[in-house]
């Protein structure tokens, strides 16, 4: 199985599964905000990072299956942290997954429900993994981890504090390694917690390939600002230059930027070597090199 075909197979099984997550309201005012909280589950999207989930979870023998809320609650909580970013006092975007932002279709006050809604219902999923409690006291830890304070959450707050100032490169990748990256290194490692098959080796060398595929992702993210655009992109591009962000493509230029990412994903690779030839193996070379060859 490739990539597009292992991708189809698991989209369908997520997507099937996000449908049918919330229990539905005997009251109807309570329904009308479930249908809020699904629009932009439901916008489409990659679904990276529970894809990176599964692959992780079976590169270590393990049962996808048993990765399945933590790959549900990462994505919504993916999802909340896009609804927040839209909001007009962070990146202030009309435009998400090609449709018009959840402020934009139910207003300000409701998109902050929706996100509000959707990071807490993730533990809630979260808590339903079939695995043993120590295991899955690991699994909350990694999934805050990522998304909070010593990753995503913080990754924005660095990214508010300089958006008028002059930040660094060496600050820009920290940025990065938190806002994007931490998000996809925790993918890999909630995992790999998830097979119930891991070593402190394997760790370290699933959490080096999540963090070199999300550093690629972000450098990728930086081309396409600037050479795609809105249609293909799915949001608004140009938006970085216009913001006078500084960026990979600034730091580096456009042909530097590509060859860095390209740089990026041959390490990623490597993290992988140690490991026999398998369909997850192989699946997660293919997907470190589609980060870098994606158009959206």
């Amino acid at each position: 199985m490739n990539l597009k075909e292992y991708m189809n197979i698991r989209l369908e099984e997520i997507d099937n599964t996000l449908e049918n997550i919330f229990d539905k309201s005997s009251i109807e005012l309570e329904n009308s905000f479930i249908e809020m909280l699904k629009y932009p589950l439901n916008a489409g999207g990659k679904r990276l990072r529970p894809i990176l989930t599964f692959l992780a979870c079976e590169l270590f023998n393990g049962d996808y299956k048993k990765a399945m809320m933590p790959a549900l609650a990462l994505e919504l909580i993916h999802t909340y942290s896009l609804v927040h970013d839209d909001l007009p006092a962070m990146d202030n975007d009309d435009l998400r997954r090609g449709k018009p932002t959840a402020h934009i279709k139910y207003g300000e006050a409701n998109a902050i429900l929706i996100g509000d809604g959707l990071l807490t219902y993730a533990f809630q999923l979260l808590s339903k993994t079939d695995v043993k409690d120590s295991i899955l006291r690991k699994l909350l830890f990694e999934l805050s981890y990522a998304s909070g304070i010593n990753g995503m959450v913080m990754g924005q707050f660095i990214d508010l504090y300089y958006e008028e100032k002059d930040i660094n490169f060496d600050m820009l990748k920290i940025l990065h390694s938190k806002k994007t990256g931490a998000m996809i290194r925790g993918a890999v490692r909630l995992g790999a917690i998830a097979s119930e098959n891991i070593n402190e080796n394997d760790m370290e060398n699933i959490t080096n390939y999540g963090e070199a595929v999300g550093l690629a992702f972000q450098i990728q993210d930086d081309i396409l600002d600037v050479i795609s655009d809105n249609e293909t992109l799915g949001k608004t591009v140009g938006k970085d230059e216009k913001d006078g962000k500084l960026t990979y493509v600034k730091q580096l230029g456009l042909e530097g930027a590509k060859k860095e990412a390209q740089k990026v994903i041959e390490k990623s690779i490597e993290y992988l070597k140690p490991y026999k030839e398998s369909e997850a193996k192989n699946i997660l070379i293919e997907l470190a090199n589609y980060i870098i060859e994606r158009k959206s």
